[in-house]
């Protein structure tokens, strides 16, 4: 009972004193108090389930049957200072209902990551480990609001804007979670194993974006500050796809233990449903002439509110990865790993959004103004693929605990992206400290805690239209980001 209350102890100012973990583009940024303790260099000791996710070749090595679940909390502390102004010919800037020059943060709420997998030790095929696990090698949470007529000092534009205006204007919410059957073999007895994880992924997806539309009409109907018109769109869907990890684990000698692995996911298509609202200018007194009554142009200036539904259809085309790394027991109670990690994001090029079967419409859209509000829409990225490094050490300080430390450098996948944007936040490469403990109870249960510490270096970003077709990629502002995390588990052999 004891080791108990102090288990209890040690995990709650650990708790209370957690930092922030952070990885490139939107993968997880692990799990298992073994692994993440030590910075992610787990690659070649893959010692209990979570092997699943850093090397299924590690089974092959498991003594006994294991059941075990993880949880992380995390909370996004993100900052933004939005520069979004437009400039005219003179090079005067003007506003168009960006809260620019406020320091804003995302909306703040605990999230949660959980994974859960066991190891059964079968009579089948000889000496082959099986196991199944769930877990998330995917995962982003964030939403902003930025945009406020009212807030902006920008009510010249439609008083009446700011009640319709949604509160998740900026959301990420992508979640894709791997149902993973794994089986580990020893092929040269208690030196060689290889192992393959089999995967069955369902991707869970919500991007809100606003997009500054050029305005359709024409003449003082569409002069500023009626030249661009807000769309928002709230795309929410869902998908299966099949993904394949494989690796390999090789021990020359009692001391040292080598690693390889691989991951590949292949894409997958999204289905679901968007709204889509369009905020339209609101002029009192135009004269008639140039926007007669129950005219398409005296329907763009009366301050309608345009909802409409439509089906969509995405593809997500997620990055392969490969890994190496090695573990060397520099005595029997210390051990020290390293790995190194190459994920391939350069494949993944953002998400383009095909819509159909609108529903919704007013007679006013039977004419070439239907064509504004039913165009395709995307969010384009074009990230470089990143490396990263991972240090830890694993020292058993008694029989009934086990501390942990490891650190990390992972480099920025956006780091020659001109297309930033608020639903991914990636300031630049990142250096984490982790550090952690497992307790041990009767020798059957290990329940264990993670906590680290992450700098991400701050960003500027400009204005920016690649394609030149009138639609900013990027979102102009000063980034800063910050993320708290917390990760608890448990494992049990029977």
């Amino acid at each position: 009972m004891g080791i108990v209350r102090i288990t209890a102890t040690v995990v709650l100012l650990f708790t209370l004193c957690s930092s922030g973990l952070l990885a490139s583009g939107f993968e997880n940024t692990g799990f298992g108090t073994a692994a993440t303790g030590m910075g992610g260099a787990f690659r070649a000791i893959a010692n209990d389930w979570t092997a699943a996710y850093y090397n299924p070749a590690g089974y092959a090595f498991v003594l006994d049957n294991q059941l075990g679940a993880n949880l992380g909390l995390f909370h996004n502390r993100h900052e933004l200072t939005p520069d979004y102004w437009f400039r005219d010919d003179y090079g005067n800037r003007y506003k168009n209902g960006f809260l620019n020059d406020i320091t804003l943060f995302n909306h703040h709420e605990i999230l949660n990551n959980p994974a859960a997998g066991f190891i059964l030790r079968l009579p089948v095929w000889g000496e082959t480990i099986f196991g199944l696990s769930a877990y998330q090698p995917f995962d982003y949470a964030i939403s902003w609001k930025l945009y406020d007529p009212d807030g902006a000092d920008f009510s010249s534009y439609n008083e009446n804007a700011s009640s319709a205006l949604p509160d998740d204007q900026y959301r990420t919410d992508l979640d894709v979670v791997a149902f993973q059957l794994t089986a580990g073999r020893e092929f040269v007895p208690d030196r060689l194993a290889l192992g393959l994880g089999l995967q069955l992924l369902r991707a869970d997806l919500i991007l809100n974006d606003l997009t500054l539309r050029q305005n359709p009409r024409s003449g003082l109907v569409a002069e500023r500050p009626r030249d661009r018109i807000p769309e928002f769109t709230h795309n929410d869907g869902m998908g299966w796809g099949f993904g394949l990890t494989g690796g390999m684990l090789w021990k020359p000698n009692e001391k040292l233990n080598l690693a390889l692995t691989a991951r590949l996911p292949f894409d997958i298509t999204i289905d679901g449903t968007t709204e889509l609202r369009f905020i339209l200018p609101k002029v009192q007194n135009l004269p008639q002439p140039i926007a007669p009554l129950n005219s398409v142009d005296y329907y763009f200036v009366k301050g309608a509110v345009v909802t409409l539904e439509s089906d969509m259809e995405t593809k997500l085309k997620l990055p392969p990865s490969v890994a190496a790394g090695f573990a060397y027991d520099v005595t029997e109670k210390l051990t020290v790993a390293l790995d190194a990690e190459y994920t391939f994001w350069s494949r993944y090029d953002g998400l383009d959004f095909t819509y159909s079967n609108f529903r919704g419409f007013d007679n006013i859209y039977e004419d070439s103004a239907r064509d504004f509000f039913t165009v395709d829409l995307s969010r384009p990225a074009d990230w470089s693929d990143a490396g990263k490094v991972m240090a830890g050490v694993t020292y058993a300080y008694a029989d009934f605990l086990t501390l942990l430390c490891g650190a990390s450098f992972d480099q920025s996948s956006m780091r020659d992206a001109l297309d930033f944007s608020p639903q991914f936040i990636d300031t630049g490469d990142k250096y984490s400290f982790n550090g952690g403990l497992i307790a041990h109870i009767d020798n059957k249960w290990d329940v264990g805690l993670i906590t680290g510490y992450t700098h991400c270096p701050d960003l500027g970003i400009d204005l920016n239209d690649a394609d030149d077709d009138g639609i900013f990629e990027s979102f102009p502002g000063e980034y800063k980001a910050a993320t708290y995390k917390t990760s608890l588990s448990f494992n049990y052999r029977f």
